[in-house]
C-alpha cells in the first residue's frame, strides 16, 4: 500500500507542472520549469520502487531503481538549465552579454553531460553495488549500497550547489519584479526542497525524505506560480482597466455620437457626445432602451423607435437620417453601424458624424443650382423641370396648365441709363410683389425668373379664364410706382399666355408659344397681356421679314417723309406740321410705322432712323424757306432710345449748325416714357432747350403716370392722344379727359395740340374748351412733301 502511495504522490509534481504550462501558455521557462518538476516526479519513483519488496524480485526492483535515478541526478543540469533560459528571455541586453560568457549553451550541454555520465555509472557495480533490505521499526525497504565511486554521486551535489547559485544570482537581475519575485523563491525552495531529499543518503532517515522534498517542490512551486500569475492577472486587469479608462476619455472627447445597444434594445455602452445630445445622463441610460427611457422624460430621444432586427445584427450598414436634438435643433448625422458580440450575445455598435454643415452646403449648392441668384426665385432649369413633371401628371389627369410669360417693358433703357445696380433693385422688388401675389390668391402657382427681366408663372390646373384673371392681377400690380433710393419708378409688363393642351402638348411648344403671345402684346400698346393664337406666327413670320429688309432701308432710300398740317383752333390758320415717316419696301409694300417703328427701336435702328427723319425734317423746311415760305414749326417724333444715346443732343446741335435753322422752329415730340428716367431724363432736355427748341409730350394720357414729373420738364405744349380726342362725341368720359388735360395745361403754362381730328363736332367742341392747336383727317391726312408744299404751302404764302 506505501508503494501504491507514493506511485501516486509521484503525480503531484506533474500535475503543477501541467497547471504551470497552462497558467504561462507554454512559455520557454514554464516548459523548463515543467522538466524540472517531471524529475522530482521520476526521482520519487526510484523511492516508491524500493518499498515494493513484497510485490517485485529483488532484480526487477534494482533495474527500476537505477533507471528512475535518472530524476534525482538531472534535476542539477535543470537548476542550471533555468539560469541560461533567464539569461536569454528576462535581462537587459547588456545584463545578458555579462551572463553569457558563463552561461550559456555549451556550459548548459556541459552539465547534461556530467549529470548522464554520473547516470551510467550508477549502473555500474562502482556506482551502486546492490541494494540491501532493510527493517527500521515497522518500515521494511530496500536501501542501495554503493561502489568505490560513490563520491560521483557526492560530486553531484555540488554541481547543485554550483547552479543553484549562479541561478540566484541571475534571477536577481531580472527587471519584472513579478517574475524576479517568483524565481527568488522557487531557487530558495528548490534549495530547501534538494537539501531535504539529500536526507535519503541516510538510512534512518527511512527514504521519506524524498517526499518531503516532493511535496516542498510541489507545493512551493505552486504557490509560487499561482501568486505569480495572480500578480500578472491583476496587472493584466490594472493594464485594462487603464486602457478601458483611456478608450472611454477618448470615445468621450470623440465629437462623433457613440452607443451600442443589444439585441433587445438596451444601451450596451455610448459617449459624452451622445448622452448630450440626448439631454440625459449616461448612468440614467445604461441598461435601458429608448422606450424606457421615453417613458421618464417628456421629450422623446433622437433615434426614439429604432428597433433592432436580430436577422441584421449581422449586417454592416451606412445610413443618413435627419433627427431633433433634446434641445429641438435639427441635426443631420451618418451613422455607421456595425455588428459585435459581446459575452457570447450579438449587439449592434453605431457611430453617428454629424454631416449638418455638409447638408447645408449641399443644400445651398442645390439651392444655388435651381435658383436665382438675385431673386431667390427658381431659375430656368427649375423651370424645365418642373413643368416637365406637371405636364407628365397633366396628361395622366387630363388637366389643363397655363404658362405665364412676363417680360419689363423697356427694362433695357433703365439698366443702361441708371446701372446694374439700380436694375436689380428693381428686379427683386418686382419678384417680392409677384410672390407675394401668388401666395395670397394662388398658392397651387409658381414663378421663376429665366434670367433678365424675364419671369414665368406655372399655373396648374387652370382654365383661360384663370389666366385672364392672373394677368390682370398682375398687371394692377405695376400700377404703383416702386420705391428704389428715395425715388419713385414706373415700369409696365408684358405678358403673354400659352395653356396646355390647347396651345401645344410638349413643354418646347408651350414655352415658345407663351413668348410669341408676350412679344406680342409688347410690339403694340405693352403694358397688357394676351393669349396665344395661331394667327400670331403670321405675325411673326412678318416682323422677321420686317427686321431683314429694315436693315437695308436706309441705303436702299426706302424711307420717305409725310407731313401733317397743325392749325391754330382760334384763327384756324397753319402755324406748324408734323412729320411722319413712311416706308415702301419692294417686296414688303407699304409698311405701317406702328409695325416697323418697335422693331427698330428693339434692334436699336432707330437710332441711325431717327438721325435721318431729323435731318430730313430739317432739310424740307429750310428748302422750303429758302423757296420764300414764310418760317413755321416742324414737329420731329423721338424715341426714347434715341434721347437715351449718350451723343443725342450733340448730333441735334450739329444738324441745327449745318442746315442754318431758328432751333425756334423745331418742335421734338418725345413720349410719357420718359417717366421711368427721371433726373436723369431732365438734365438732357434741358440741354435741348438750352439749344433753342421746343419740347412737346406726344400721347399725353397714355402712358405713365408722370404728373409728378409734369412741372419739372422744360415742355412747351402737351398733345392729347387721338385715342381720345376721336371718341369724343360718343363718349362724355373722353370729353372730361380732354377738359381735364387742358386744365392742367393751361395752369402749368403749356400749349395743347389735339390729335386725331375727324369731324367737325371735335373741332368745335376743342374750340369752345379753349384747345390750343389741332392736326387730323378732318384738316388733312399725311401728305408727301410736294403734294403738301401745294395744298397748304401756298395757301401759307
Amino acid at each position: 500500500m506505501f508503494f501504491i502511495f507514493l506511485i501516486l504522490l509521484s503525480f503531484i509534481p506533474i500535475c503543477v507542472g501541467i497547471t504551470l504550462l497552462v497558467l504561462f501558455k507554454k512559455n520557454n521557462l514554464s516548459k523548463i520549469i515543467f522538466l524540472f518538476l517531471l524529475m522530482i516526479s521520476i526521482w520519487q519513483l526510484d523511492v516508491a520502487f524500493l518499498y515494493s519488496y513484497n510485490l517485485f524480485s529483488y532484480e526487477t526492483i534494482k533495474f527500476f531503481f537505477n533507471l528512475f535515478r535518472f530524476g534525482s541526478i538531472m534535476i542539477t543540469p535543470l537548476i542550471f538549465h533555468i539560469g541560461y533560459t533567464i539569461v536569454n528571455e528576462e535581462l537587459s541586453n547588456d545584463k545578458k552579454i555579462k551572463w553569457q560568457f558563463l552561461v550559456n549553451r555549451t556550459s548548459v550541454l556541459l552539465f547534461y553531460g556530467v549529470a548522464f555520465f554520473v547516470y551510467i555509472i550508477g549502473w555500474s557495480d562502482k556506482g551502486v553495488q546492490n541494494i540491501e533490505l532493510k527493517q527500521i521499526d515497522s518500515s521494511i525497504f530496500y536501501y542501495p549500497v554503493y561502489g568505490e565511486l560513490s563520491w560521483i554521486f557526492y560530486s553531484n551535489v555540488f554541481l547543485f550547489i554550483a547552479s543553484m547559485t549562479f541561478c540566484s544570482l541571475i534571477s536577481l537581475n531580472v527587471q519584472n519584479k513579478s517574475i524576479r519575485s517568483f524565481l527568488v523563491y522557487f531557487n530558495i525552495f528548490s534549495s530547501i526542497g534538494y537539501a531535504i531529499g539529500t536526507l535519503n543518503m541516510l538510512p534512518s532517515a527511512r527514504l521519506y525524505p524524498s517526499s518531503i522534498a516532493l511535496l516542498v517542490y510541489a507545493l512551493s512551486i505552486l504557490i509560487l506560480s499561482s501568486r505569480m500569475h495572480l500578480n500578472i492577472v491583476n496587472n493584466m486587469n490594472k493594464k485594462l482597466y487603464d486602457q478601458w479608462k483611456f478608450l472611454y476619455q477618448v470615445i468621450d472627447l470623440n465629437p462623433n455620437y457613440i452607443y451600442a445597444q443589444d439585441e433587445n434594445g438596451r444601451y450596451l455602452l455610448m459617449n459624452q457626445s451622445y448622452a448630450q445630445l440626448m439631454g440625459k445622463d449616461i448612468r440614467d441610460m445604461i441598461g435601458k432602451t429608448d422606450d424606457d427611457i421615453n417613458k421618464d422624460s417628456i421629450k422623446e430621444t433622437p433615434f426614439a423607435h429604432q428597433e433592432i432586427d436580430s436577422h441584421k445584427l449581422g449586417k454592416f450598414s451606412i445610413i443618413e437620417e435627419s433627427i431633433t436634438a433634446a434641445t429641438g435643433e435639427e441635426r443631420w448625422v451618418q451613422t455607421v453601424k456595425v455588428p459585435i458580440h459581446i459575452n457570447e450575445s450579438s449587439a449592434l455598435l453605431a457611430v453617428s458624424t454629424d454631416i449638418t454643415e455638409r447638408k447645408q452646403y449641399e443644400d445651398e449648392i442645390k439651392f444655388q443650382a435651381n435658383h436665382d441668384a438675385l431673386t431667390g426665385l427658381p431659375n430656368r432649369r427649375m423651370f424645365n423641370e418642373d413643368l416637365t413633371n406637371l405636364l407628365e401628371k397633366a396628361k395622366i389627369n387630363g388637366s389643363e396648365i397655363a404658362i405665364v410669360f412676363l417680360d419689363l417693358d423697356r427694362f433695357k433703357y433703365i439698366n443702361d441709363t441708371l446701372g446694374h445696380n439700380f436694375g436689380d433693385c428693381l428686379l427683386i422688388e418686382v419678384s417680392r410683389r409677384i410672390e407675394r401675389l401668388l401666395k395670397q390668391s394662388y398658392q397651387s402657382a409658381q414663378v421663376y425668373r429665366l434670367g433678365g427681366d424675364e419671369f414665368t408663372i406655372l399655373l396648374p390646373r387652370s382654365t383661360s379664364k384663370d389666366c385672364e384673371g392672373l394677368a390682370k392681377r398682375l398687371l394692377k400690380l405695376f400700377v404703383e410706382g416702386f420705391l428704389i433710393d428715395n425715388n419713385e419708378y414706373f415700369i409696365t409688363p408684358s405678358i403673354g399666355i400659352s395653356i396646355y393642351p390647347k396651345d401645344g402638348d410638349d413643354a418646347n411648344t408651350l414655352i415658345k408659344n407663351a413668348d410669341t403671345a408676350m412679344y406680342y402684346v409688347k410690339e403694340r400698346e405693352k403694358n397688357n397681356y394676351q393669349l396665344f393664337t395661331s394667327e400670331m406666327q403670321h405675325h411673326f413670320y412678318r416682323k422677321m421679314m420686317i427686321e431683314k429688309h429694315l436693315r437695308t432701308a436706309l441705303e436702299n432710300d426706302e424711307f420717305e417723309l409725310y407731313y401733317q398740317p397743325i392749325l391754330d383752333l382760334k384763327t384756324n390758320k397753319l402755324i406748324g406740321m408734323e412729320s411722319l415717316i413712311r416706308w415702301n419696301n419692294h417686296i414688303l409694300g407699304q409698311v405701317r410705322p406702328d409695325e416697323f417703328i418697335s422693331i427698330a427701336e428693339e434692334t436699336g435702328m432707330i437710332i441711325p432712323i431717327g438721325q435721318w427723319i431729323l435731318k430730313t425734317a430739317v432739310k424740307q423746311s429750310v428748302s422750303w424757306q429758302k423757296e420764300g415760305t414764310e418760317p413755321f414749326r416742324i414737329s420731329i417724333n423721338v424715341s426714347v432710345k434715341q434721347l437715351l444715346d449718350p451723343m443725342f443732343v450733340e448730333h441735334v446741335k450739329t444738324i441745327i449748325e449745318n442746315a442754318n435753322i431758328d432751333p425756334s422752329n423745331i418742335i421734338l415730340e418725345i413720349t410719357e416714357s420718359i417717366a421711368m428716367y427721371a433726373e436723369s431724363m431732365i438734365e438732357k432736355l434741358n440741354r435741348l432747350k438750352a439749344l433753342g427748341i421746343s419740347l412737346s409730350m406726344d400721347d399725353f394720357g397714355t402712358g405713365y403716370s408722370s404728373l409728378s414729373y409734369l412741372n419739372k420738364y422744360p415742355l412747351d405744349s402737351l398733345k392729347i392722344d387721338k385715342s381720345f380726342v376721336m371718341g369724343m362725341h360718343r363718349d362724355d368720359e373722353n370729353k372730361a379727359i380732354v377738359k381735364t388735360i387742358i386744365a392742367i395745361a393751361k395752369q402749368l403754362d403749356l400749349k395743347v395740340i389735339a390729335e386725331g381730328v375727324e369731324g367737325f363736332e371735335e373741332w368745335h367742341f376743342l374750340k369752345e374748351i379753349d384747345c390750343d392747336y389741332a392736326q387730323g383727317y378732318y384738316f388733312s391726312r399725311p401728305l408727301p412733301a410736294d403734294d403738301f408744299k401745294e395744298n397748304w404751302l401756298k395757301e401759307l404764302n
